[in-house]
């Protein structure tokens, strides 16, 4: 749904996408969407209604509010948990910040997306 939500048609797009996607989605939460991770250097700040600090990072893709919030897809929820919004608030950061392209055939250049590279943040 994210990748048509992002309107990602082209099959070889399609693929390049969810291989980076279900990678990532594994490293940084284990694809569970309600994840929150307390212990990295974002988990700072007042809490919020979920009771995680403000800046913790969340969702399947682990974005901190202010990236979701600043890379947020018009037409998708305000909720950081939901994962057709996280997934694409995450996509358009890594072409925004990262350069990935559109059709997502350079997404193995960030690491933590990348099946041939270790883990690590992005």
């Amino acid at each position: 749904k994210a990748l048509d939500t992002m309107g990602v048609t082209d099959p070889t797009a399609r693929a390049n996408w969810t291989r980076g996607l279900m990678t990532g989605l594994a490293r940084e939460s284990g694809f569970h969407p309600d994840a929150v991770n307390l212990s990295d250097s974002n988990a700072h700040g007042a809490r919020m209604a979920d009771g995680a600090p403000a800046g913790a990072s969340r969702g399947g893709l682990q974005t901190i509010p202010a990236t979701f919030a600043s890379n947020h897809q018009p037409g998708t929820s305000r909720n950081i948990y939901d994962p057709v919004a996280n997934i694409t608030a995450a996509m358009n950061y890594l072409m925004r910040r990262y350069h990935v392209a559109r059709d997502g055939s350079n997404l193995s250049v960030v690491g933590q997306f990348n099946p041939r590279h270790s883990p690590g943040g992005y």
